[in-house]
């Protein structure tokens, strides 16, 4: 049957030709028609497109369990357009194969893209009483936004969220322990301790009683990190090693992989810098990061590799783990790059290069500022001050020491500048550090 033919009295053929190349969606109207037409019921018409579908679907969802998620990627591209909200709100199948491609395109560093598909599901489930997709979706979507900086949209997503759940850990949804976990994150990031203290000790108090290992899990982990943040280390590493137990009671390699990354920055946090135990588990850990997880998750292990060399005075190294790590970030990345630029800029300090360990460090801090995250800026400002303060410029350290106490919302002047050893600037307290 010809273009002209299928079209009819009701549709255009260049209508028939753009959907013939998959530059149309058809609507439902148009779908109707068209199964009219071809003398077949809607049913037929669009089973068998979910009967092609099928394949690249389980392919795709193979290779991300593979480690593979470029391969995912790139099975699922050319199906893209119909992730549409009509479709994925009436196809489980087209739902599948738009989670899998949201996940593979996380996991390559395209956060942007992985949003706008993550949008329409959420769109979509949302569209369609009584699914609960929903939920894992908006994980993965205030996940996405808090990695590319956007911490304010993925803290609205996740308190909206959780409004939706009423507050309460609900059993029969395993992954509510994930959306209060990557919460809290998103708050830790922002530097609002103690918003995520709060969610964090009542998932703890709940998981302890009701929840799954799993759950469980994800709780001793996060509250290890803001544990750290808050100027306790001794507390966060207890946390962690709970956190890593119930892990290793599972199957999950990647939140394991991930959870000894969290570890060895705990390691780095300690009073005394334990750099040499850190860098022994991150070495281990990389393997695993390279099957199991996403460049942003390998980028960072690369950038606390880079600080453990330089707290073991071995900045050469340390300067290519942290060229490294920024080789495989992007712009779409801004918080993990400026942890990597932190880590750059120490190991050129610490080279003796001071003119690019301070432009290194200036990128940082301007990056998290612009992230707004104050917390970790103002740790980089203060590096720098030390810098200055160092190479006998005091009017610069005074200005970077201000810039400190303005991320921080602290008015006033400082009466000295801050010091940092040269061999070790910032040490353990960089703002660079694995979710």
């Amino acid at each position: 049957m010809s273009q002209t033919a299928l079209a009819g009295d009701e549709l255009h053929p260049s209508y028939i030709s753009l959907l013939e190349s998959g530059r149309r969606t058809p609507t439902a109207e148009a779908t109707a028609t068209i199964a009219r037409r071809l003398g077949i019921t809607v049913s037929e018409l669009t089973g068998r497109l979910e009967s092609d579908l099928a394949g690249p679907v389980a392919m795709a969802e193979a290779a991300l369990g593979l480690g593979r998620p470029a391969e995912a990627v790139s099975l699922l591209e050319p199906w893209s357009a119909e992730f549409t909200l009509e479709k994925t709100a009436h196809s489980p199948l087209t739902f599948r194969a738009g989670e899998a491609y949201a996940t593979g395109l996380e996991r390559v560093g395209r956060l942007d893209d992985a949003i706008r598909v993550l949008e329409g599901l959420r769109d979509a489930v949302e569209s369609t009483p009584g699914r609960r997709e929903w939920l894992s979706v908006s994980v993965s979507l205030i996940r996405c936004y808090r990695d590319c900086g956007d911490l304010g949209r993925a803290i609205d997503v996740g308190e909206q969220t959780r409004g939706q759940l009423g507050g309460a850990l609900s059993i029969a949804l395993g992954s509510h322990a994930s959306l209060i976990s990557t919460l809290a994150s998103a708050y830790t990031e922002r530097g609002d301790l103690a918003r995520a203290s709060f969610l964090l000790d009542d998932l703890l108090e709940e998981t302890t009683r009701n929840g799954s290992l799993e759950e469980q899990s994800y709780a001793y982990w996060n509250s290890a990190i803001t544990a750290v943040e808050r100027g306790k280390p001794d507390q966060a590493l207890h946390l962690a090693d709970q956190a890593a137990h119930l892990l290793n009671l599972g199957n999950d390699m990647r939140a394991r992989a991930r959870a000894s990354v969290t570890k060895a920055w705990i390691l780095l946090a300690q009073t005394l810098p334990r750099a040499e135990e850190a860098r022994n588990i991150l070495r281990d850990t990389l393997p695993l990061l390279r099957q199991y997880d996403s460049t942003l998750a390998l980028a960072s292990a690369e950038t606390e590799l880079a600080r453990c060399e330089v707290i073991l005075n071995r900045p050469d190294i340390a300067r290519r783990h942290a060229q490294s790590a920024l080789k495989r970030l992007s712009v779409e990345h801004p918080i993990e790059r400026a942890r990597a630029l932190a880590a750059l800029g120490a190991a050129y300090v610490t080279l003796g290069d001071l003119s690019a360990g301070r432009l290194a460090l200036d990128e940082a801090a301007m990056n998290l500022e612009e992230a707004r995250a104050p917390r970790q800026a103002a740790a980089v400002w203060q590096q720098l001050a030390g810098v200055f303060a160092a190479s006998d410029e005091p009017r610069r350290a005074l200005a970077a020491a201000q810039r400190a106490l303005s991320a921080l919302g602290l008015p006033g002047e400082p009466m000295t500048p801050p010091h940092v050893a040269v061999s070790r600037p910032g040490g353990h307290r960089s703002a660079v550090r694995q979710r």
